[in-house]
């Protein structure tokens, strides 16, 4: 076993990018990230205070698992120091192999004085963060967080414990939904909230509102970091051709001024599922065709500036996310990777289930388990 610090051997890059094949290869509900938008995503990581790539080496010769380690540059809400960070893991369902990365990426983390790692996090909770801890037995949705079963087990033998939990809801049917939200949309019409839905004519600029009204309204959310306008856009390259205006809301108050939105897509999973990764023109074909296919929709992202808060703007855009979907001809939702604590988990007028939850990870490092580490 030999484990390859891709900082000092970038030759060995390949194989970190091609261990997913490797794990997922045989399963047909994964869906293929490419290289390069695992490239992208690590270089927005790169912007940290310090990444250690990190890949193992079996006793094949062959890669057994991968890990970034990074340091943010600071520490995260909820935080008084900067934690580490352990992201873009993969594995095979060896122990040994995982306990020697993690024993070597704390030993690293712990020469820079940080005492304490959290995960699975690629390098911010901008991006692909959790482990989906099932049930399974739902298909899983566009964007959810995805790995196998036993990742959770492998990370909890280690030591790591549960750090925060989160779930999503399923709604068989949105229609019985509507009655208990449209109160709140009346409600904040009289009050002189005003709404319009999103516009892919003015892509960018649209981008940009929901740039300014994020960082806003999610500063204090658990784990929050900021992001860079240029950062931001680029989690949306390529997302206009899933995005429905109907399915974007924007609040604005009296004054004109922007408090809230609401993003909301079609669960195009099994479209973009059917592209395997792939770019050329039958791909594309197919993702045309399987996207008529779905009747979900995807409650994404709900917020709501806080001076706002027990106004019913929530409800209210929600509400119109539900009506504008149900009038294209949705018929069941998904309420997405809703924290805990949150209580936009109410806002499913009760017809809702809890269909998955998904867990992130903490663990102190211990100088004694060091010292045994290296034994």
């Amino acid at each position: 076993m030999k484990i390859i610090d891709l900082n000092k051997e970038p030759a060995y890059w390949p194989g970190f990018y091609g261990l997913p094949e490797k794990i997922y290869g045989a399963d047909p509900l994964y869906v293929k990230s490419s290289a390069d938008s695992v490239r992208c995503c690590l270089e927005d990581t790169g912007s940290a205070l310090a990444m250690l790539p990190l890949i193992v080496l079996g006793g094949d010769n062959k890669v057994a698992a991968r890990l970034v380690v990074s340091i943010p540059r600071q520490p995260p809400a909820g935080e008084q120091e900067r934690p580490g960070v352990f992201g873009f893991f993969e594995a095979c369902r060896d122990f040994e192999p995982v306990k020697a990365m993690f024993d070597h990426g704390r030993e690293w983390l712990w020469g820079k004085g940080i005492r304490k790692v959290v995960g699975p996090m690629d390098g911010d909770t901008w991006h692909k963060y959790r482990f989906n801890i099932g049930p399974f037995e739902r298909s899983p949705f566009l964007m959810e967080p995805y790995n196998p079963h036993y990742y959770p087990e492998l990370w909890e033998r280690y030591g790591f414990r549960p750090l925060a939990g989160y779930y999503s809801k399923y709604i068989p049917e949105l229609g019985k939904v509507l009655p208990s939200q449209e109160r709140f949309f009346r409600r904040c019409l009289k009050n002189g909230f005003r709404f319009r839905s999103f516009r892919k004519r003015d892509y960018d600029s649209e981008l940009d509102i929901l740039y300014d009204l994020s960082r806003a309204i999610f500063a204090e959310n658990f784990y929050y970091t900021d992001i860079s306008r240029q950062g931001f856009k680029e989690l949306y390259n390529g997302a206009a051709a899933i995005i429905k205006e109907e399915l974007i809301w924007f609040a604005s108050d009296k004054e004109g001024e922007y408090c809230g939105f609401v993003f909301a897509l079609p669960d195009y999973y099994e479209a973009v599922r059917s592209l395997r990764g792939k770019k050329d023109l039958w791909s594309k074909i197919k993702f045309l065709y399987n996207r008529q296919k779905t009747d979900t929709l995807n409650v994404k992202t709900l917020g709501v500036l806080k001076k706002y808060h027990g106004s019913g703007l929530g409800p209210a855009l929600i509400y119109k996310a539900y009506l504008e979907g149900y009038k294209l001809g949705f018929s069941d939702a998904n309420m997405c990777l809703i924290h805990e604590t949150n209580p936009s988990g109410r806002l499913d007028g009760g017809e809702g289930e809890v269909s998955r939850r998904y867990m992130l990870y903490e663990k102190y490092i211990q100088e004694a388990e060091l010292s045994s580490a290296g034994k």
